[in-house]
C-alpha cells in the first residue's frame, strides 16, 4: 500500500559523493535501511543507527519523508512507520486542535475546546456588509443578509460534530494529513435557522439534484485552486435538522469556526458542514468538485475512486482517569473506587447509543456502562462505570459503542483502513498506571512530591514550614 523508498545516508561533511575522504574528517559507515526495515528496527534501536553519526552525517531522508516540502497534485502515499510525522503534519497538527479530553464529563464542550480544522485561511469577514446567495435551480433567486437570516424563525440545538479524519493515525499504513487520534471532536449548542424554509422559499425547479454549500474560504489542494464547498442531495438538505448556524453556546460563532454564517447537518461528518458560508447553488447534477470527488473519500487504493464519507459511524471516547504524564499522556491512579466515564455518539438512523461496554483489561472482558440522557436527539450520549482496582501495575482501558442500528465500534483500527484515513471509529485504549500514593501533589500548598517513575530525581527545595493541607 505504500512506496517502500530506501533511506539512504548522505555523505558525512567533508566527503565528496564518490565516497573519497576528505582531508581532516574521518569515515563513518551508515547502514543503508529501507522504510520498512527502519520500522522494523522500532524507535530505539533506529535512533541508536541515527546517534552514531551525530555531528558527522545527516540521514537525506529523514523518517518521515513522505511530505516533500513543496505544493503536489496528488497527497502522498501512506506512510507505515506510525510513530513518525514530518514537519508539515506537526505544523498542521498544531493549526487544526483537537478537544481536551478531561472535559469529556461535560454535555457541552466550552467555547475554544472544541476540535478545529481549517483547510486554508480563515477569511476576514464582517456581518454588517454580509450577504447569503441563493441562487442556481431556483425559481426566486435570494440576497439575504445576516439580520434578515436572524429574523426568521430559530432553532437551538445542541450538535455533535466529528471530523471524517477521526482515529486517522490510530490506522496502519497512516494517511498523510492532520495525524488525528481520538480528539476530532465537540459538541456546541448551536442557534441558527433550519435550511428547508429557506430552499422552499427560493423554489426548487423540478430538475433540481444537489444543493452546493461555496464557502469563502479559497486555497490549493491537490494542485488545484478553488473554494471549499460541498454538496448535500436535496434529500439530505431539507432534512430536519439542517441548519444555518450564526451563534454557538450563547456567542456569535468565533471567527475560526465559521463567522458570520456557517452550515450544520448534524448526522455527517464535519467537513458537511461549511464554514463561512458564501452561497448555496442548487444544481441540476451531481457536483464534482476537488473537496467532494477526490477529498473525503474511502478509498483502498489511489486508483480507487471509493465511496463518499457520509454519516458518523459508531463511537465513543473516554475520558482519561487520574492524572496525565506530561509527554505520554499515560494515567496514573491510586487504588481504589474510580468512576471511568465518556461519550459516545452516531450519525446512524436516529442516532441513539443503545449499549456501551468497558473493558479494564485490554479488550479480554467487558461490561455494561451506565448510560445517561444526551442533550439532544444530536448530541452524544453520556455513559460512566465504576472501577474497583485494588492491585498496583499496568492496566488498559477501552470502552466500545453499539448504536440503535445495530453498528459496533471494531476492536481493530484497521477493520475500517482507507487511503485518506477516514472514518476511524475504533476502539480507544487508554494506559494507566496504578501506583500507591497518586494525587499526593495535589494534597498540599506548596505541592507535596513523589517519585513516579523509576530512576526519577527529585530536585532540591528550599526549606519551608509544613505544607498546609488543601481540602
Amino acid at each position: 500500500m505504500t512506496d517502500h523508498h530506501e533511506v539512504n545516508a548522505v555523505q558525512p561533511f567533508g566527503h565528496s559523493t564518490d565516497g573519497h575522504q576528505s582531508a581532516g574528517h574521518q569515515f563513518i559507515a551508515v547502514p543503508t535501511l529501507t522504510r520498512r526495515a527502519f520500522t522494523a528496527l522500532g524507535s530505539v534501536m533506529a535512533g541508536a543507527v541515527a546517534t552514531v553519526a551525530l555531528g558527522t552525517v545527516r540521514l537525506r531522508t529523514a523518517v518521515a519523508e513522505h511530505v516533500t516540502g513543496a505544493p503536489t497534485a496528488e497527497r502522498p502515499p501512506p506512510e507505515e512507520n506510525t510513530r513518525f510525522f514530518s514537519q508539515e503534519e506537526t505544523t498542521l497538527a498544531f493549526r487544526n486542535h483537537g478537544m481536551q479530553a478531561e472535559l469529556l464529563d461535560r454535555p457541552i464542550t466550552p467555547l475554544g475546546a472544541h476540535y478545529l480544522l481549517i483547510h486554508f485561511d480563515i477569511p476576514d469577514l464582517q456581518k454588517q456588509d454580509y450577504a447569503l446567495a441563493v441562487g442556481g435551480r431556483v425559481r426566486t433567486p435570494l440576497e439575504v443578509g445576516l439580520d434578515e437570516l436572524k429574523s426568521r424563525p430559530s432553532t437551538t440545538q445542541v450538535v455533535t460534530m466529528e471530523c471524517a479524519g477521526t482515529g486517522r493515525s490510530t490506522m496502519s499504513p497512516r494517511a498523510i494529513y492532520v495525524p488525528w487520534k481520538y480528539e476530532a471532536i465537540g459538541t456546541y449548542e448551536w442557534v441558527g435557522t433550519p435550511l428547508r424554509p429557506l430552499l422552499e422559499e427560493a423554489g426548487l425547479l423540478d430538475d433540481a439534484v444537489e444543493i452546493l454549500f461555496t464557502g469563502w474560504d479559497t486555497g490549493v489542494d491537490l494542485g488545484v485552486e478553488h473554494a471549499f464547498e460541498r454538496s448535500l442531495t436535496v434529500e439530505e438538505a431539507l432534512r430536519d435538522g439542517v441548519m444555518l448556524a450564526w451563534e454557538a453556546n450563547g456567542q456569535p460563532l468565533l471567527p475560526q469556526h465559521g463567522f458570520p454564517l456557517r452550515l450544520v447537518v448534524p448526522s455527517w461528518y464535519g467537513m458537511t458542514s461549511v464554514k463561512w458560508l458564501r452561497a448555496i447553488t442548487v444544481l441540476n447534477e451531481p457536483f464534482t468538485g476537488i473537496q467532494q470527488s477526490k477529498v473525503y473519500r474511502y478509498q483502498q487504493t489511489k486508483d480507487d475512486p471509493g465511496e463518499p464519507v457520509t454519516l458518523k459511524r459508531v463511537h465513543s471516547v473516554m475520558k482519561p482517569p487520574g492524572i496525565p504524564d506530561l509527554l505520554t499522556r499515560q494515567r496514573f491512579v491510586a487504588p481504589g473506587r474510580h468512576a471511568i466515564q465518556g461519550m459516545a455518539w452516531s450519525g446512524y438512523g436516529s442516532g441513539a447509543i443503545e449499549r456501551v461496554e468497558v473493558s479494564t483489561d485490554d479488550g479480554t472482558s467487558w461490561r455494561d456502562a451506565d448510560l445517561a440522557g444526551s442533550a439532544g436527539s444530536f448530541a452524544w450520549t453520556p455513559w460512566s462505570a465504576d472501577w474497583e482496582v485494588s492491585e498496583p501495575g499496568e492496566y488498559v482501558l477501552a470502552c466500545r459503542a453499539t448504536d440503535a442500528a445495530g453498528n459496533v465500534q471494531p476492536l481493530d483500527p484497521n477493520a475500517v483502513w482507507s487511503r485518506q484515513g477516514m472514518g476511524g471509529n475504533g476502539v480507544q485504549r487508554v494506559k494507566v498506571t496504578v501506583q500507591d500514593g497518586v494525587g499526593v501533589a495535589g494534597s498540599t500548598v506548596p505541592s507535596s512530591v513523589r517519585v513516579a517513575v523509576a530512576d526519577a530525581e527529585i530536585p532540591a527545595t528550599p526549606a519551608a514550614d509544613a505544607p498546609t493541607p488543601v481540602s
